[in-house]
């Protein structure tokens, strides 16, 4: 099997498990990704007042939600961007949160939530989504390459790039995945119960 075929077949296994979730699983199971980022990996890559940027997504079809993530940023006047999607087959933007930010669907993507507009920057930490992880901290996401291009891309031009998923315990896939070489690999995954780093 080649790995494009074995890909697509972890994906339609990985969409099927996450859209299986109930809005009161994905609610609970959030909170307690949430909290175990805020709690625990947050005080260690992070410093008070840091001049640091990070990047925060909308979630969508059962993704994590990172609502209480971006309250603690803004209760903690912790500097937070959006990803915007400008090109298909680019690296993605990020727009800087701020408090009268109005968000829309994404012309090419309508189920993607994004800032309309708002001041560009460069983050310094990239919390994203997944479909499934492995061991080694690869992900698989939903095959558009938009994190793949961006890590390398933030990797050229801010070499401390730091990329973080959120995911569901379940969401682990128990053998390595199938890897090509535009394939990033994450720093951190933050479960509910777990921190899984790359060191």
């Amino acid at each position: 099997m080649g790995i494009e075929t074995e890909k697509s077949k972890l994906r339609e296994v990985f969409k099927q498990k996450r859209s299986s979730l109930s809005r009161e699983e994905v609610a609970k199971k959030s909170q307690q990704i949430n909290q175990n980022f805020i709690e625990n990996l947050l005080p260690k890559i992070y410093q008070k007042n840091s001049d640091k940027i990070f990047s925060l997504y909308l979630p969508s079809g059962n993704e994590v939600t990172t609502n209480l993530i971006a309250e603690h940023f803004k209760k903690n006047k912790i500097k937070f961007s959006y990803p915007k999607i400008f090109k298909k087959n680019h690296p993605l933007e990020f727009i800087l949160a701020d408090e009268n930010q109005q968000f829309a669907p994404n012309k090419f993507f309508p189920k993607i939530l994004e800032p309309i507009s708002g001041e560009k920057i460069l983050p310094d930490f990239l919390i994203l989504p997944l479909l499934t992880f492995d061991a080694d901290l690869s992900r698989l996401g939903m095959g558009g390459g938009f994190f793949d291009r961006t890590i390398q891309n933030l990797k050229t031009r801010k070499s401390e790039i730091i990329a973080i998923a959120l995911a569901y315990d379940v969401q682990r896939l128990c053998r390595n995945l199938p890897i090509e070489k535009t394939d990033q690999r994450l720093d951190f995954i933050v479960t509910e119960k777990n921190i899984f780093s790359a060191s």
